[in-house]
């Protein structure tokens, strides 16, 4: 990461998962390109995978016929992704990750796509307005108050 390259992407495509796929191998070489190792690369494409299946599935019920927007940010200090919608919002209070051991007695598929997204990006926040978004930040070789990871 000695020479930090800066950018931005932005895509916007059609509430179908055909599309996720090419989103996700988006988010991923903007990774790579941010300077992230191949293990954090393919992180950053799982969250971006969640995120963006839980738009189509829960924000948009499915419906094929709706618009979300991608957006990927490389700044001098972070990978900035964003899944803007204009569905259902997800509202921060309602959020409840799963205890993984409650999780597994309960042996449900599902239900912890909230809770990779959390794991695998540094911060992520859910605003809601006029468009509803879920904003993913990956730090580029720091912690989130700017000093050097070890």
């Amino acid at each position: 990461m000695n020479d930090l390259q800066t950018g931005k992407v932005e895509v916007t495509f059609p509430s179908q998962t055909e599309f996720v796929h090419m989103i996700t191998v988006l988010a991923s070489n903007a990774a790579t390109v941010a300077g992230f190792d191949k293990k954090q690369a393919g992180k950053v494409a799982i969250a971006t995978d969640e995120a963006v299946t839980n738009v189509i599935r829960h924000a948009y019920g499915g419906r094929s016929d709706k618009i979300i927007n991608f957006t990927v940010e490389i700044t001098p200090k972070s990978l900035i992704l964003k899944v803007s919608h204009t569905g259902k919002a997800l509202k921060k209070n309602e959020i409840r990750l799963p205890v993984m051991e409650e999780y597994i007695k309960k042996k449900q598929p599902g239900g912890l796509g909230l809770f990779i997204i959390d794991k695998f990006m540094d911060e992520v926040d859910y605003l809601a307005g006029e468009e509803h978004c879920c904003l993913m930040t990956k730090y580029r070789n720091m912690d989130q108050s700017g000093a050097e990871k070890k």
